[in-house]
């Protein structure tokens, strides 16, 4: 039965201990972290765990200060950790950038492999032409560099590219033209 009214005692003290300190430690914490639910959080812990040492802080002489000095340390060591956190995640996405740039190089030199291998099996006249093409020129500018009529050139080029998607097909490769 004693042991019943210390555990009800303990029990009161303890829903009395937040009623009084609750609110001001949302609000210092809310103050320092800005979200409402993080500083309920924060205050939450700290009357844990000032009320799970109460034995330790008997002889204090205002209990106001001291947990205004835990939720103060509770809140900045969350936004230390915040800011840690947003350093880690930063490294990682600075990482993936540079692994996707990393995979779009190879992925580039691979395709730029395959189609100067497929350029290589064209006619010579078909070759000359596509290569001109991939430089930049355009069909006035090739007809006139290779001595040919305007029209020689579409139709080589059109020959060219029907002789390439045939390749990439045959070989079981997708490329857009």
């Amino acid at each position: 039965m004693q042991g019943d009214k210390a555990v009800k005692s303990n029990h009161f003290n303890l829903e009395s201990f937040i009623r009084e300190h609750f609110a001001s430690l949302c609000a210092i914490a809310f103050k320092l972290t800005g979200n409402s639910e993080t500083a309920q959080d924060l205050a939450q812990d700290v009357i844990i765990k000032f009320w799970e040492n109460r034995q330790q802080y008997e002889s204090l002489e205002s209990i106001e200060n001291y947990l205004f000095i835990m939720i103060r340390n509770e809140s900045l060591n969350y936004l230390r950790g915040l800011a840690r956190e947003k350093k880690r995640y930063e490294k990682v996405s600075l990482n993936n950038d540079r692994e996707d740039s990393l995979w779009d190089t190879i992925i580039e030199q691979e395709a730029n492999l395959l189609l100067n291998e497929a350029i290589a099996g064209l006619p010579p006249q078909c070759k000359r032409i596509v290569n001109l093409s991939l430089t930049g020129k355009n069909t006035k500018e090739i007809a006139d560099e290779l001595d040919i009529a305007v029209n020689t050139v579409k139709v080589l080029k059109s020959r060219a590219i029907h002789k390439l998607r045939e390749y990439f097909l045959e070989n079981d490769i997708w490329i857009e033209f």
